[in-house]
């Protein structure tokens, strides 16, 4: 089964309208029976359609008319047209129910054919209006087409089958009796004006909608590689309605800019047809194929002198500037601002965007940004967390500190660091400089805290040893200091990770059912 969209109206120059369509099906040698299920008739819809109709005869198509006279739409002239080809046509005409569809049937040996949505057979309807139908093409051998179309003639049965009531079959008595009763309307030739009397705004187009040009009929081919779909959009253009809404439009633009502080319109905004208008004065700027007024142009400008630069970019700014004015408040009150996730200002996790700009910068990226936090006076350095900065704090507090204590801030020192080799020699020197200002004496490095050592290999021999990891056999004095290395490990399993690629598979797996938590 193939299945098209058939979409009209909307765009110039459209040659798949449902008229074509039906032209074309018509034209086909494919099919031998057409039924035609229609609210409205008018010969204007006959006009462009007429010649594939007397040809479909002179082929002995079996072709009827089921037509609707509600609302005073059908014409006396379209029902007479259909009599005068000699195509049975049949009115449905009921004081309960208003009788509305658009459906058009062709059947085959082989192949069927089925068109429904809301042309009705006006020329407008089949080729100028903004309509939208759905077109079914499939084989007799397609289960699921034929059982739509099964569904379709069921229903349509008490016409197909001429059993219904409110069914009547057209003739000239019966078309001049329903015109006398007032119910068909009247598209005859006046003869002091020189016109048709189709003043009915089913035939005539809107004030300034131009004639469309509908091309060649009766040529489209349906098959599955065939995209029937609009070829070339409609070209951008500032039409008179655009130019009449224009106006207000403005006015909505200033009103959001005063409520929201900002001309940037998102993309869900809940007044679609604002957002789509602020959306065409970028497209019509950016266009190299129409021109924007000047008028419009100034007044954007002079609202927004940004008004035409990219919407994401813009809010991005928007965004870095009001991060900027919150750092700036926060260090005019003598905030202790930090660069981590943990930091909260007010309402506003400005820790958490500092760390965002510093990641950005060790990629080269958003120093612009970095260069404005600091001249407002942040020092990136003063919470960075990187070796480095930490060490550059810790000998700025060590020169700042008074009567400080020796064993605190070895500890403090090496807290920071497990070996002197990840340490730069310049951040060796400063230590050693600054150790000896205040101790007078040098600073020891292989002397390092039992919490920040790495006693894995004594651990071996004891386990070697003793036959055991824990708990920690003290022998003859020995494993003195592993007895108290080894608890922490044993109790604090984030300390253990520093050590853990020492280790084995076979010894990890021993550790884990001792009861360390690896």
């Amino acid at each position: 089964m193939i299945v098209e969209y058939i979409g009209q109206g909307l765009y110039d120059e459209e040659n798949f309208t449902c008229g074509n369509h039906i032209c074309s099906a018509l034209k086909s040698d494919f099919y031998t029976d057409v039924n035609f299920f229609v609210a409205f008739l008018r010969r204007t819809g006959l006009s462009e359609i007429v010649k594939f109709l007397k040809k479909a005869k002179e082929k002995n198509k079996n072709i009827t008319f089921y037509v609707g006279i509600d609302q005073k739409v059908t014409s006396k002239q379209a029902l007479e047209k259909l009599l005068e080809l000699n195509i049975p046509t049949y009115i449905y005409n009921s004081t309960s129910y208003i009788y509305h569809p658009k459906v058009y049937l062709f059947e085959g040996k082989d192949k069927n054919r089925v068109i429904v949505g809301s042309s009705n057979f006006t020329n407008n309807g089949l080729f100028n209006n903004v309509e939208a139908s759905v077109l079914l093409d499939f084989t007799s051998q397609d289960k699921s087409g034929m059982k739509f179309l099964n569904q379709v003639k069921d229903y349509f049965s008490p016409l197909l089958e001429f059993d219904d009531p409110n069914l009547n079959v057209v003739t000239t008595e019966y078309i001049q009796e329903l015109f006398d009763k007032g119910l068909l309307s009247n598209e005859d030739f006046d003869s002091e004006t020189g016109t048709f009397n189709t003043k009915q705004n089913f035939d005539n187009a809107k004030k300034g909608n131009k004639d469309r040009n509908t091309g060649e009929l009766g040529n489209i081919e349906i098959s599955e590689n065939e995209n029937h779909g609009i070829k070339n959009k409609q070209k951008l253009k500032i039409t008179e309605d655009y130019l009449a809404k224009w106006p207000s439009m403005f006015e909505k633009l200033k009103a959001y800019k005063e409520k929201f502080n900002k001309t940037v319109v998102s993309k869900d905004h809940e007044d679609r047809t604002f957002q789509g208008w602020y959306q065409k004065q970028k497209t019509i700027h950016n266009s190299p194929d129409i021109e924007m007024p000047q008028e419009h142009y100034e007044m954007l400008i002079e609202l927004d002198k940004d008004f035409f630069k990219d919407g994401h970019i813009k809010n991005q700014e928007n965004t870095i500037e009001r991060w900027l004015e919150i750092l700036e408040e926060a260090i005019k009150n003598n905030e202790d601002v930090k660069a981590n996730h943990r930091y909260i200002y007010g309402e506003h996790r400005l820790g958490t965007w500092l760390v965002g700009v510093a990641s950005a910068n060790k990629k080269g990226k958003r120093l612009d940004v970095r260069e404005k936090i600091e001249k407002i006076g942040f020092d990136f350095s003063k919470t960075s967390r990187d070796l480095k900065s930490v060490f550059a704090r810790l000998i700025e507090d060590l020169y700042k500190a008074e009567n400080p204590n020796r064993q605190e801030w070895r500890t403090r020192l090496f807290k920071q660091v497990d070996k002197k080799e990840k340490l730069n020699a310049k951040t060796i020197q400063e230590i050693e400089f600054a150790w000896k200002y205040h101790f007078n004496d040098d600073f020891v490095w292989d002397k390092i805290h039992e919490k920040y050592s790495d006693n894995t290999d004594e651990w071996k021999q004891h386990r070697k040893e003793t036959g055991q990891w824990y708990p920690i056999k003290i022998i003859e004095g020995r494993y003195q200091n592993l007895y108290t290395w080894v608890e922490r490990r044993f109790n604090k399993p984030s300390i253990l990770k520093k050590n853990i690629n020492r280790f084995d598979e076979k010894e990890l797996n021993e550790l884990r059912n001792t009861g360390f938590k690896i």
